[in-house]
């Protein structure tokens, strides 16, 4: 019997209190990259938008899964729709663009097939010539749809379980900090494209470590909330950074906490790679994707959403225009940063900074993101 190949982790340990990080090579190497696809992206729940941004029967929403290219449609009954985005007859892709409607029908611009909503050949030109053939053995090939705090997700995993099950009380804690989300309207959204691994980006989200008030870093962030009183938890699934409003009186945005206006700072990791979050003072959600497209790639898209989609109160416009122009270059930057740093044959891995307070410095939501991942390769033995 051939003896599984376990990797060397160094020291790394699935106790946070004692661990270093992940060796550099799961940052970098396209090997490992593949396995991900596999053990993660293509069997984990995907984020692929808001329903609000598919509001009539044709609306259609796309999105690329490490090149696997699907779609969303929404049929004449509401119901949300999943396929592959490709023809079962020579493989060109259906649909394009990130959005669009198709009306009744889903047309090919290669041949012309055409396909219900529900994913169903209703027509192929030439069919009646051709021996033997059968439309109802041409359907498109489906995907799991499931709609989770009013975002659309999909999952290439026909197994898969529910999300729910998945990251228990993740809806309920971000309902919690968001009471008017079921009224959110997608309002617009900003796109980066990150040289960095996407686990770069996402520690980036959850590290607490480098926003506190004396650190280098986000300084105006750490103004804007109380960073001192940074609270971090990880839990099935899912991770959540907490804090409540610092002062008005900050280098980010002015805002008071009046009607409609949270006054809490919430970031909430839904695993693997979306994050969504509250900013104090301001009268919305914000969706934020690190859509892996290589080991040292990432696409990230940050969406904002707000009740009814009306127009926005002075401070919601000033924390989307701090999210799109300060903070979120400020975290480009930092993680393009890491990932040069990841490539240098002068480092392997470092120590993670946990204490026993799991305090607003400690890096166990760091070590969070990585034991997921090994768990998920099987590279824990």
């Amino acid at each position: 019997m051939v003896q599984k190949h376990q990797p060397d982790l160094g020291g790394f340990d699935t106790d946070p209190d004692r661990s270093f990080n992940m060796p550099a090579a799961y940052y970098t190497d396209q090997a490992i990259f593949e396995r991900e696809k596999e053990a993660i992206f293509f069997k984990s729940w995907r984020f692929v938008g808001h329903i609000t941004e598919m509001p009539e029967p044709g609306d259609y929403l796309t999105q690329d899964i490490c090149g696997q290219n699907v779609f969303v449609v929404r049929d004449a009954k509401g119901c949300f729709n999943g396929f592959y985005n490709v023809c079962k007859h020579r493989a060109h892709e259906l649909v394009s663009g990130r959005r669009g409607n198709v009306k009744a029908v889903i047309t090919c611009p290669y041949h012309a097939w055409a396909y219900g909503l529900d994913g169903s050949l209703r027509n192929a030109r030439f069919a009646d010539q051709v021996k033997g053939f059968d439309k109802s053995g041409f359907s498109l090939s489906t995907i799991r749809v499931e709609i989770f705090c009013g975002f659309v997700f999909v999952n290439l995993d026909p197994d898969a379980r529910p999300i729910g099950e998945c990251a228990p009380g993740f809806e309920e804690t971000f309902r919690a900090h968001a009471p008017d989300l079921d009224a959110m309207v997608w309002t617009g959204q900003a796109n980066f494209d990150i040289a960095a691994n996407w686990k770069v980006v996402a520690e980036n989200g959850l590290d607490g470590y480098h926003v506190f008030l004396s650190g280098p870093a986000h300084k105006a962030l750490g103004e804007l909330m109380d960073g001192h009183n940074l609270k971090m938890t990880t839990h099935e699934g899912w991770a959540k950074l907490h804090a409540h409003a610092g002062t008005g009186d900050n280098k980010a945005y002015g805002y008071s906490t009046g009607e409609g206006q949270t006054d809490e700072y919430v970031t909430m990791l839904l695993w693997p790679d979306l994050l969504l979050f509250t900013l104090p003072g301001a009268n919305g959600v914000w969706s934020f994707l690190m859509a892996p497209e290589g080991p040292g790639r990432t696409r990230e898209e940050i969406a904002a959403y707000t009740p009814g989609g009306t127009e926005m109160d002075d401070a919601t416009k000033e924390a989307v225009r701090y999210m799109n122009e300060v903070l979120g270059p400020e975290d480009v930057g930092l993680n393009i940063g890491v990932q040069k740093g990841l490539n240098s044959r002068g480092y392997r891995q470092g120590r993670l900074m946990v204490d026993d307070a799991r305090s607003d410095m400690s890096e166990h939501t760091i070590h969070f993101v990585q034991l997921m991942t090994l768990k998920a390769l099987g590279d824990l033995g």
